[in-house]
């Protein structure tokens, strides 16, 4: 296991031992964005996931935060990174927005899974920074896919914590990629699944979304929050794939019943 589940529950260490240790040279959030203000696609989608492969994500992010859900006499706790996936330091990060393959390739790498919609929803309804979403709105056009919009949403985010705990769980201010069974078993993998940007009523303003953009599809409202596999099931531990595939646990965190998609 990558987590003892066991130990986080009795209040003590949570971290992720899977997740490389970071390189102290390594890029910081804001040389991230300007070493890649001038690329977008498939070039800076190497280097995003080449940061991530190779540890370089803030140090609180390795700490996952519990998040429980009941429903009748079962009860789970899972494991969540406290924010979505971001490249630097504690002190220099920028949350960043990447295809669901990068996404994948991460999350097996750490161990770790991507959210349903229903978890989506439960991970706000516990977070302690509850953030508004902060879209661009009107006309779209290719720029919502360009480095600066990364940037600078990360300091409207950013603005949004002063005078708040940074490391704690946090929601609201970007769109999830998800699990759906929408998205198999006639189109595994060839869309991203998008949902999220909770308002403070508790409404998102992007409902579950898995037709409108490509599987290579990323903008700046994207983020990327992982779940670690080792989850706790009515005291006993188990594997989130396995919740995922029961009929009955799978409401736990799954509005859609036992779910079928499980990886991009």
């Amino acid at each position: 296991m990558s987590i003892d589940i066991f130990s986080i529950l009795s209040g003590s260490h949570s971290s992720n031992t899977l997740i490389p240790a970071r390189d102290p040279g390594a890029a910081t959030g804001s040389s991230f964005i300007q070493t890649n203000m001038n690329l977008y696609g498939n070039v800076r989608e190497a280097h995003i996931l080449n940061e991530f492969l190779h540890g370089n994500i803030p140090d609180f992010l390795r700490d996952f935060t519990p998040v429980t859900a009941v429903d009748g006499a079962n009860k789970i706790t899972y494991l969540v990174m406290s924010d979505v996936l971001s490249i630097g330091t504690d002190a220099d990060y920028v949350r960043m927005p990447m295809n669901p393959h990068s996404a994948q390739a991460i999350a097996d790498k750490y161990d770790c899974t991507l959210p349903t919609r229903k978890m989506v929803n439960d991970i706000w309804s516990q977070s302690v920074n509850k953030l508004i979403p902060l879209p661009w709105g009107a006309p779209f056009t290719i720029d919502i896919m360009y480095t600066h919009r990364i940037g600078t949403h990360n300091q409207r985010i950013d603005e949004q914590l002063v005078g708040k705990d940074p490391h704690a769980l946090t929601s609201g201010h970007k769109k999830d990629v998800v699990l759906t069974n929408r998205l198999a078993p006639n189109n595994p993998g060839k869309h991203v699944a998008i949902y999220g940007w909770m308002q403070l009523n508790g409404v998102p303003i992007q409902g579950l979304n898995p037709d409108s953009h490509a599987d290579y599809y990323a903008d700046y409202s994207h983020g990327i929050r992982l779940i670690s596999n080792d989850v706790m099931v009515n005291g006993i531990p188990m594997r989130m794939q396995d919740v995922f595939a029961d009929p009955k646990l799978s409401l736990l965190v799954s509005d859609e019943g036992p779910l079928s998609f499980l990886r991009y």
